[in-house]
């Protein structure tokens, strides 16, 4: 049964899970273990929400952050003119937009990155 969404936002959970990433990431720079599982626990809430774009960008980017290890090689960044440094890094942005997937820009953002992240998988 699906989930309601009130006011378009995202559960609390799914905010906590948002920060601990961002956390890790300033804190470490690296992909870990635990990186990963709890983009994947993100993944299973955009799932019982019936969000499949924000489930398949999850698992595109965590997939592509274990071969990779950044987003900073998606040419996205250029291509949008995005300035990213210590403050704003390519994982940040990204999580940033996941905390309001529901924003059309922000989805169309991600949308776009979907796009890049799967041809680079093939």
């Amino acid at each position: 049964m699906k989930k309601t969404i009130e006011n378009n936002t995202i559960s609390n959970e799914m905010k906590q899970i948002l920060d601990e990433l961002k956390s890790s990431f300033q804190n470490n720079k690296e992909v870990t273990e635990d990186v990963v599982m709890k983009m994947k626990d993100l993944r299973e809430l955009y799932k019982e929400i019936e969000q499949p774009t924000m489930v398949k960008s999850i698992r595109l980017t965590y997939e592509h952050l274990m071969n990779y290890g950044t987003l900073d090689n998606l040419t996205y960044w250029e291509t949008e003119e995005i300035e990213l440094d210590d403050e704003c890094t390519s994982i940040g942005y990204y999580f940033d937009l996941l905390y309001k997937p529901f924003n059309k820009y922000n989805r169309e953002e991600i949308k776009e990155m979907n796009i890049l992240l799967k041809e680079m998988a093939e």
